[in-house]
């Protein structure tokens, strides 16, 4: 009996590592794996080494192996290998800062992606995380007010507090969306307050670059009003360079960058006299941009701001013209744009501390 269970195991192994080596990730590639179980199987059984049960038990085994690597390992493992690193270097040291610099009764203020990162890794508390996005806040106020209360604000921000029983209830997503979004950085500092540990007044607050791409969201939660139940999403847009040619009759260099087949921003540089445009196909004169910021060869960023301008906003224009950001209005003067893309600059309670790659930017508020 123990021989026999020898030759299955060496059977059912054997035939696992020829399946590996023959199927790869395609499970239709080859049958190198189906021909050896079969061999294997069948050459013990007439050779009379295994009884027939068990050289059908071999078969069964390798074949509930099949499925389940197929159906389950191979997917899984091709899925986590195309996501990459989920917490680059930028961020672990970051945290690792805060862990060691801040005090422990700190307060983390950001976006809710990072909170399981921020309370594990930097060992210090959040407003909230992904376990917490959808949580109420409450807690106690001598307001006197009663019912639920829209407070408009700038960029259309409806901040919904509900006055009951003495308490003043907030969510804890749109408190934290109303910082990024709002330009009143008053209204960033009494918001962010009310999250402050008793007794200690250390808050840190995240920019991080995700939140570029994750404006849709937390502007439609900071926009988000009870009566038509949705909010308004503005977007940072991002567009590389398509192409760049010349004009040689100017002596200028085009840049443009596609919005979408029938739309782009143009840059026009004319031996460093600078003009950006908003094409539209079908529509011969181009429409300037409110404001652009360029960065020289030196680094240094300039702001201009263009006369008869039609199109609002800021476009931002990445160092060596190979990308821009085009800023609407609304987000023109966010906090947020304010703390990641301009360092802090004009503020009063939001003191730089750190940047870690240009992902992470570090702010200490100031009460």
């Amino acid at each position: 009996m123990e021989k026999n269970i020898i030759f299955i195991a060496a059977a059912f192994v054997l035939s696992v590592l020829v399946t590996l080596a023959t199927f790869g990730q395609n499970i239709l590639i080859s049958f190198g794996g189906f021909v050896v179980v079969l061999l294997i199987a069948g050459g013990l059984f007439y050779a009379k080494k295994v009884a027939k049960r068990e050289a059908l038990l071999i078969f069964v085994l390798w074949f509930i192996f099949v499925i389940c690597y197929y159906l389950y390992f191979s997917p899984g493992m091709q899925l986590a290998s195309a996501q990459g690193t989920v917490l680059s270097d930028n961020w672990f040291n970051a945290l690792n800062w805060i862990k060691n610099n801040t005090p422990e009764c700190t307060v983390v203020a950001t976006y809710w992606d990072p909170g399981h990162f921020i309370t594990g890794i930097g060992r210090r508390a959040v407003v909230f995380d992904g376990a917490s996005q959808g949580d109420l806040y409450a807690r106690p106020t001598s307001s006197g007010q009663e019912g639920l209360v829209v407070e408009k604000y700038d960029s259309n921000i409806n901040h919904i507090v509900l006055y009951k029983d003495g308490n003043k209830t907030t969510a804890r997503i749109q408190d934290i969306s109303t910082t990024l979004l709002t330009s009143n950085e008053s209204l960033a500092v009494e918001i962010l307050k009310e999250y402050r540990k008793p007794g200690c007044d250390s808050m840190y607050y995240i920019a991080s670059s995700d939140l570029i791409g994750k404006s849709t969201w937390w502007t439609y939660f900071a926009t988000w009003n009870p009566v038509d139940k949705k909010g308004t999403p503005y977007v940072y847009a991002s567009i590389p360079l398509g192409q760049a040619r010349p004009d040689i009759r100017q002596n200028a260099i085009i840049y443009t960058y596609p919005v979408s087949q029938q739309e782009s921003f143009v840059l026009y540089d004319s031996n460093g006299s600078l003009t950006v445009f908003f094409q539209q196909q079908g529509i011969a004169e181009p429409l300037k941009v409110e404001k652009f910021l360029y960065f020289d060869n030196t680094g240094q960023g300039r702001l201009y701001t263009q006369s008869d301008a039609r199109i609002p906003g800021l476009v931002w224009i990445e160092p060596g013209n190979r990308a821009i950001l085009y800023i609407p209005e609304q987000l023109e003067g966010a906090m947020f744009t304010r703390m990641f893309l301009f360092n802090g600059q004009g503020l009063e309670n939001f003191e730089f501390v750190n940047n870690w790659g240009g992902e992470v930017k570090l702010y200490k508020v100031k009460f």
